[in-house]
């Protein structure tokens, strides 16, 4: 009698198919999990901001004059930071500026998000400590009361 050693199509077949699977779910869980460390970040960068437009803040309130560049100046946030440019998790800038028609609301742009869902948990997780949180077409703004 005759004994085949080895496996069958059908068994290499179902092999490579798990293995297919896994590989997938692998891909996916990856993809989330940089997606969650850029919104992170992102996050820690603009209470980094908020937290520099607090100290830069003279005592009358008046944020006229406020950038990333004065900001970075005198250490309110890192140096390294300097004008914003590129600084942002996707590799966009961030900015502040005064709000043109109330000079003690600051606004925080973050530019260059280009992956929609991303930026759009950005504004959500804002939404209840920002005066407005509005996310489109790559680009986030927040406005803050000082």
């Amino acid at each position: 009698m005759y004994h085949n050693k080895g496996f069958t199509f059908i068994e290499v077949l179902t092999v490579l198919s798990i293995i297919a699977l896994a590989t997938i779910g692998t891909l996916a869980l990856r993809d989330w999990a940089v997606g969650n460390s850029r919104v992170s970040e992102a996050k820690a960068q603009i209470v980094t901001i908020q937290s520099g437009a607090q100290i830069w803040r003279p005592r009358t309130g008046d944020l006229t004059g406020i950038s990333m560049t004065a900001m970075s100046s005198i250490a309110a946030i890192p140096e390294s930071w300097g004008n914003g440019s590129k600084i942002n998790p996707w590799g966009g800038d961030m900015s502040i500026a005064v709000d043109g028609s109330d000079q003690s609301v600051y606004v925080i742009t973050v530019s260059g998000i280009d992956q929609a869902a991303e930026g759009a948990r950005l504004a959500r997780d804002f939404t209840d400590y920002a005066l407005s949180a509005n996310f489109s077409g790559g680009t986030l703004t927040l406005r803050f009361q000082s």
